[in-house]
């Protein structure tokens, strides 16, 4: 085997959202490598920018991993968390409690911790409803209501420049780099369609995977979702099982396997 890690950066949908495994577990297991998890609930793409390059400056992720990137919702984005490092020590405590009274649930927090000790929320749509502090909730709900807090447009935008930038120094240090891509889901997508006369040349999208060209609508939706047509947007465990496999095999026609 070329590598001897997987690393996988996206939101729910590549985390281990009510199943016990991901895609990039048995991925991983299948390969007999190892695996580094930094997909999660609620993530945003500068959430897996931030601990995926984090992770190349520290040398745990080098020129012997492969990285897989699942590009989330574009407005998403990590906001500075007005909780106490006593409230963030005991919400974190209390889901590894839980995750230890039941092991198939999952569960995982609605914070982070950054390296420089900064507790982070993750933002998304309707976040606020479920942010435990009551700054927090004010804060989430202004960013989606106020105008001009969030643009489609310019998020990205911006993404993309992060990702030319990421894709600069994975080239530069051999990392294999490689864009997952859920249907429209992202600022591919965004960009692409809405904006493709202005961003269509400025990205290599040769090791860019859809899933929408593996699998059809009825499958991704339907088949292979975790319990439609309530949730539609997450995998079941076979489809986390099937996403692998499909990975797998398109990564060795492109000869990176």
């Amino acid at each position: 085997m070329r590598f001897n890690k997987l690393a996988v950066c996206g939101c729910s949908v590549s985390d281990r959202t009510l199943v016990e495994y991901a895609y990039g577990d048995y991925m991983s297991a299948k390969l007999g490598i190892d695996y580094l998890h930094f997909a999660g609930g609620a993530g945003s793409d500068k959430r897996g920018f931030r601990l995926l390059v984090q992770a190349i400056q520290r040398g745990e992720v080098d020129s012997d991993t492969l990285v897989i990137f699942q590009p989330a919702e574009v407005i998403r984005r990590e906001i500075p968390s007005h909780v106490t490092q006593e409230d963030y020590d005991e919400h974190v405590n209390g889901v590894i409690e839980k995750n230890i009274a039941n092991p198939k649930a999952k569960a995982t927090p609605i914070y982070d911790q950054t390296l420089s000790g900064a507790i982070v929320s993750r933002f998304k749509l309707d976040s606020c409803h479920w942010q435990g502090n009551n700054m927090d909730k004010d804060m989430h709900l202004a960013y989606q209501e106020k105008p001009g807090c969030l643009s489609n447009d310019y998020d990205s935008e911006m993404l993309g420049v992060y990702w030319y930038m990421l894709q600069g120094l994975c080239d530069s240090k051999g990392i294999e780099l490689i864009m997952m891509i859920d249907d429209v889901r992202g600022w591919p997508s965004w960009l692409l369609i809405h904006h493709q006369d202005k961003f269509k040349l400025q990205f290599d999208e040769s090791k860019w995977i859809n899933l929408r060209d593996l699998w059809t609508e009825h499958e991704r939706f339907n088949v292979y979702a975790l319990d439609p047509p309530h949730d539609r947007v997450h995998f079941n465990e076979i489809g986390h099982i099937k996403l692998a496999d499909d990975l797998q095999d398109e990564l060795t026609k492109m000869g990176i396997l």
